[in-house]
C-alpha cells in the first residue's frame, strides 16, 4: 500500500506564515479553498509548518439558504469545523494562528520576510530553517494566484499526491485543489454524506444548478445586493452590452424547471434519482418530479443535524455530486473544475492500455494512516479518506465535461 507521509518531518519550531489573509478572507469557498491549498503547497515543498488562518468567513451572500446560518452578512466558521487538522497534519503540518501564539517574541523578531516574486525553490534555498526557523511571505493580492503565477509550487505536493493514490505518472496535476478535493474536509462533513447517500439508497446522479449571482447582469437590483454585502457602492449602471443581457436571460430559462427537464431527459434514464444541489429552494424545481426522483438537502434533516453554515452545506453536496453517477454542471466551464477536484480519481482516467493495466495491479485497499489512503478501488470509482469517488469524477458519463443545460451532447448512447 502507499500511504503519503510529510515531504519533511516539520516541527512548529520551523514555520511559514503567509499574510495577510484579507482579499481572501470572505470570498466563496472554491475560491478559499484554492487560496489555502496553494499556501499548503508551497509549506509542504519547504518542509515546514504552516500557520493557517484560524477561521473562515462566509461571504454575505453565501449565508441565505441554510437555516443554520446568519443571513445577511458575514460569519466566521472555526478551520476545524470545515476541517480535519489532524489527518492534513499528516500530510502538511499546521498549525491554527495568530502566528504570535506560535512562537517567542524573539522567533518572530527574527522572521524573515520572503522578498516578492521569489519562488519556493528559492526561499528553500536561501532560507533553511536551520537559519531562518520564521519565514513569512506577503501576499497582498488573492494568495491562490501565486501558484497560478509559478511563484509557489505545487507541482510536488500534487506528485506526491498521485504516487499515494495510485495515479499513472501522465495524470494531469491541477493547480489549488488539495481542499477542493475533498480528502481532508472534517469527519463529521463525511459522516453527514455518507449518511445522505444512505437515505437516497442506491444510484444517483447529482446536479449543480447555480442562478442566484449568475443572473445578476439581468437585475440591477441583485447587483447592487451584492455590492452593499462588500461594502461597496450602492449604485449599479443598468447593463447597456446587449450581448450581456442576451446570454443572461437564456442561462435564466436553460436553468428553470422546463430548460433542466429538456437537458436532463438527454443523459438520465427516467424516473432516475436526482440529487439537486442549488441556491433555489425545492418547491421551484417541482415540475421536475414528473420526471425524475429529486431529492434536496431540505431532505435530510436528520443527516444534516450538525451542518450549520452554507459553506458547510456546500462541502456536503460537493462530496454528493463526486460519488454520484453522473453530474451536471450550471456552467460548461465550471465542469473542468469539477474534473479538477476529483483528482483522486485519475488512475482510473488512464488513457493509454499500460496505464489502466497498471492502476489495475495496485492494491485495492490499504491499511493503516497516512495523510491519504485508499481504502477501495474498483471499476466503477474508489474511496480515499472516506470519500467516494464515483462516475462522475472518472468519466461522467454519458458526456463527460459537455454536460450542461446547453449541451452539445444530446442522448444517453453517446
Amino acid at each position: 500500500s502507499k500511504l503519503l507521509q510529510p515531504r519533511a518531518m516539520a516541527d512548529s519550531s520551523c514555520l511559514l506564515e503567509w499574510h495577510p489573509y484579507a482579499k481572501d478572507r470572505t470570498m466563496g469557498l472554491n475560491h478559499q479553498l484554492a487560496s489555502l491549498s496553494c499556501a499548503l503547497a508551497e509549506a509542504h515543498h519547504l518542509g515546514r509548518t504552516l500557520v493557517l488562518p484560524p477561521s473562515m468567513c462566509l461571504f454575505g451572500l453565501h449565508t441565505e439558504r441554510w437555516s443554520g446560518s446568519d443571513a445577511p452578512g458575514g460569519r466566521c466558521v472555526p478551520m476545524g469545523d470545515l476541517f480535519d487538522l489532524e489527518l492534513l497534519s499528516r500530510l502538511v503540518p499546521v498549525v491554527l494562528g495568530p502566528i504570535e501564539n506560535r512562537t517567542s517574541p524573539q522567533q518572530l523578531r527574527g522572521a524573515v520576510d520572503v522578498r516578492r516574486g521569489l519562488k519556493s525553490a528559492e526561499v528553500a534555498s536561501q532560507h533553511p530553517c536551520a537559519r531562518a526557523p520564521v519565514v513569512r511571505r506577503r501576499v497582498d493580492n488573492f494568495w491562490f494566484t501565486m501558484c497560478s503565477k509559478r511563484i509557489a509550487d505545487s507541482d510536488s505536493i500534487m506528485g506526491a499526491l498521485h504516487a499515494a493514490l495510485g495515479s499513472p505518472p501522465s495524470a494531469k496535476r491541477p493547480l489549488n485543489v488539495l481542499l477542493r478535493s475533498g480528502l481532508f474536509y472534517s469527519q463529521r462533513i463525511k459522516r453527514a454524506v455518507r449518511a445522505v447517500q444512505r437515505s437516497i439508497g442506491g444510484e444517483y446522479y447529482s446536479v449543480h444548478v447555480r442562478r442566484s449571482d449568475k443572473l445578476t447582469a439581468c437585475d440591477v437590483r441583485q447587483q447592487q445586493a451584492e455590492q452593499r454585502s462588500r461594502g461597496q457602492l450602492d449604485y449599479v449602471e443598468p447593463p447597456k452590452d446587449v450581448k450581456v443581457v442576451g446570454e443572461c436571460k437564456v442561462r435564466d430559462q436553460l436553468t428553470r424547471p422546463e430548460g433542466l427537464r429538456h437537458a436532463l431527459s438527454l443523459w438520465f434514464p427516467e424516473q432516475s434519482r436526482v440529487y439537486i444541489g442549488s441556491t433555489e429552494r425545492p418547491d421551484f424545481f417541482a415540475p421536475l418530479r414528473s420526471s425524475f426522483r429529486l431529492y434536496f438537502a431540505e431532505d435530510f434533516g436528520r443527516a444534516l443535524a450538525n451542518v450549520s453554515n452554507n459553506y458547510e452545506l456546500y462541502a456536503v453536496e460537493t462530496l454528493l455530486f463526486f460519488g454520484s453517477s453522473g453530474t451536471v454542471e450550471t456552467l460548461g466551464y465550471a465542469a473542468s473544475w469539477v474534473q479538477d477536484a476529483c483528482f483522486p480519481a485519475a488512475r482510473l482516467r488512464a488513457e493509454s492500455r499500460a496505464d489502466r493495466r497498471a492502476a489495475r495491479m495496485l492494491p485495492r485497499h490499504a491499511n493503516g494512516s497516512g495523510g491519504v489512503r485508499v481504502e477501495c478501488v474498483d471499476r466503477f470509482g474508489l474511496v480515499a479518506n472516506g470519500v467516494r469517488y464515483g462516475p462522475a469524477c472518472v468519466d461522467n458519463p454519458p458526456c463527460g465535461k459537455a454536460m450542461s443545460p446547453s449541451p452539445p451532447c444530446r442522448s444517453r448512447e453517446v
